[in-house]
């Protein structure tokens, strides 16, 4: 009987689990005033977070540093040689193994641009990864702002559209690529573990489900000689 209601109370975790799970999915979010856009992460794709890589460094991390990751890491995690990282990825003389940090000042911020960018290392867990992928889909033009643009999910944001020559020159759908790309690494650089973390938990589940079915059997042998 003990190893009887061990077994429904692992079987009800599962289940619960489960359910939390689908019900967070199946939450509607709000971005701003607007609904967010549908947006599934895939960190496994490796040619997408190498893309977003490539965005990130060349139009983001000017001023937006990622000062709680690794060159190296990164390098590793995407599966891009060292040296190509190193000689077309770095612009700032660093070393593979530094953190990522710019050489943008406080000071020079504050006086070009009237405030520091924040870190956006964990910028994905913080808004969430739909958040992001809205945020850069919706700037739309405004006079009246310093840059002359504006975002729907952030009203009167001080960030300038830097992607904005991508979205000009680009088709609708690969401008939507480029983003979800960013956004996918981004989601990847708040979270490196996670792949490496559902992989051990799979394994986990796996074998808590078939030691509870050998429980279950040396359970119903032993009953049988108590009999």
């Amino acid at each position: 009987r003990t190893c009887r209601r061990s077994c429904l109370k692992i079987f009800l975790f599962f289940i619960s689990l489960i359910s939390s799970s689908l019900l967070f999915s199946a939450g509607e979010y709000r971005c701003g005033s607007i609904e967010c856009d549908a947006f599934q992460a895939n960190v496994s794709d490796k040619a997408s977070l190498q893309r977003g890589l490539s965005t990130y460094m060349n139009y983001c991390y000017g001023c937006h540093s990622l000062k709680y990751s690794r060159y190296k890491r990164v390098a590793e995690d995407l599966l891009i040689p060292l040296d190509i990282y190193e000689n077309n990825l770095i612009f700032d003389g660093s070393k593979i193994g530094e953190l990522m940090e710019i050489s943008l000042t406080k000071k020079d911020a504050i006086d070009w641009l009237g405030a520091y960018p924040p870190d956006l290392t964990l910028e994905a867990r913080l808004r969430r990864p739909d958040w992001i992928y809205t945020y850069l889909r919706n700037y739309y033009p405004d006079s009246t702002r310093p840059y002359g643009v504006n975002n729907k999910v952030y009203q009167n944001v001080n960030m300038p559209h830097v992607l904005e020559d991508l979205e000009t020159n680009l088709s609708k759908s690969e401008y939507d690529q480029v983003i979800y790309d960013l956004t996918n690494f981004m989601t990847y650089v708040a979270d490196p573990s996670a792949e490496q973390r559902k992989r051990i938990g799979t394994y986990v589940l796996l074998f808590l489900v078939i030691f509870t079915a050998f429980a279950y059997l040396t359970y119903r042998e032993f009953k049988k000689d108590l009999k």
